[in-house]
């Protein structure tokens, strides 16, 4: 089923996220507006909504945790990028 497929639960799980934040740069880097920007920096920012979005929803968020927020979504937006770059060799 559908609701199997992506879940909260699953989305804390460091290896899916960045599959997924791979996944979603991928498809959107091209966007016009998007372009412009590198793609780290992008991709840092799409991991961090996620990681932002998916404690909210689970309940866990706590303030002082942006932080730990923040650098985790740099490691999984170079983790996501090594993946683009194995890709393209």
């Amino acid at each position: 089923m559908l609701e199997d497929f992506v879940t909260w639960e699953l989305l804390a799980n460091y290896g899916t996220l960045i599959s997924i934040v791979f996944t979603i740069v991928e498809f959107t880097k091209e966007l016009p507006f998007i372009d412009m920007i590198k793609t780290k920096y992008y991709s840092a920012v799409i991991a961090f909504i996620l990681i932002l979005s998916t404690q909210l929803y689970l309940g866990t968020f706590e303030y002082w945790d942006i932080l730990l927020y923040s650098l985790s979504s740099i490691f999984i937006s170079l983790s996501a990028d090594g993946l683009s770059d194995f890709n393209k060799k």
